[in-house]
């Protein structure tokens, strides 16, 4: 009898250790699966950071880094530069054209789109389609397109007896002509609207008809209120984008003429490989990645209380 209970305590005892060894497993396993994504993050992202942080208080030396410690030198002769105040007057024009241009016409693309009835996924695909072609080759045609000499822009000018005009040199027009090409196809912007769209119930717009909501009021009162999660968060998205906007200028005009077209991550981009100063770089990009967060911020807190 003692003999059958101590077997019993025992296999008893080896299924409670297993229980614990499968949960202690079940409990560590996605830790493990997500570590190389976590150190990764942390290396790539919060490391650079914080080392970019730790920069912006230097007087950088190549030869002997990080240099000498100058406190918020770097920071007070960043606020005392006409250039860094004209980048980021060049960055909130960008800004503006960026949500004009790339947020809310797509929005309106994506409800003609959605009205289509016949060859619908033709007209989208065909409509979506220049979106997918590299930025390099993107950028290359629209500097065809802006050429004063033999330009499109300026042939069609000519027809309506209009004079030339020297697009990406003149400051005037040099940061329409960067954020114009975004609308040309409309961009994965329309396909998230449009998959949005399509997505809304049919029960919901039979009902709406039964209920003479039609035209105009059914965007207004059923199709906007229905994407209206999308439309925030593009909205968000586009704000980003524009703080960060780096590629366009650069590859287009290098922020030439003379800085109208230099955003303020150009403008940081140029500090560390033109000029070498990587504190002054550095400040800048800290002053940069402040603005994004509030504004980030403070955009999730209000999209967090139109869903409530």
């Amino acid at each position: 009898m003692k003999a059958s209970t101590s077997s019993d305590y025992t296999v008893a005892l080896n299924k409670k250790r297993q229980l614990e060894t499968y949960h202690i497993k079940k409990a560590i396993t996605p830790w493990l699966f997500l570590l190389p994504a976590i150190v990764t993050t942390f290396v790539l992202r919060y490391y650079t950071i914080f080392q970019a942080f730790r920069i912006s208080f230097y007087q950088y030396d190549v030869s002997n880094p990080p240099g000498r410690f100058v406190g918020f030198q770097k920071f007070i002769e960043l606020f005392k530069n006409s250039d860094y105040w004209q980048a980021w007057k060049n960055t909130i024009v960008f800004l503006g054209l960026m949500i004009v241009l790339n947020f809310f016409v797509p929005i309106i693309q994506a409800l003609l789109l959605g009205e289509i009835t016949k060859l619908k996924g033709l007209f989208s695909t065909l409509y979506i389609l220049p979106a997918v072609i590299p930025l390099t080759i993107n950028i290359a045609l629209w500097k065809w397109v802006w050429e004063p000499e033999y330009g499109v822009a300026n042939y069609f000018l000519k027809i309506f007896g209009a004079e030339p005009v020297a697009w990406l040199s003149s400051s005037q027009w040099v940061k329409f002509c960067i954020i114009f090409p975004g609308i040309i196809g409309g961009g994965f912007a329309v396909l998230l609207y449009l998959a949005a769209i399509l997505a809304i119930s049919d029960d919901v717009k039979e009902a709406a008809k039964l209920d003479g909501c039609t035209g105009i009021k059914r965007i207004f009162y059923i199709t906007l209120p229905n994407i209206k999660f999308i439309i925030l968060i593009q909205f968000v998205l586009t704000t980003i984008s524009a703080l960060q906007l780096l590629d366009l200028p650069f590859q287009f005009t290098d922020g030439a003429p003379a800085g109208a077209s230099r955003s303020l991550p150009l403008f940081i981009y140029h500090y560390y490989t033109r000029n070498y100063d990587y504190g002054q770089g550095s400040a800048a990009a800290m002053t940069l990645m402040l603005i994004i967060s509030i504004i980030t911020y403070i955009q999730l807190r209000l999209n967090n209380q139109e869903s409530e």
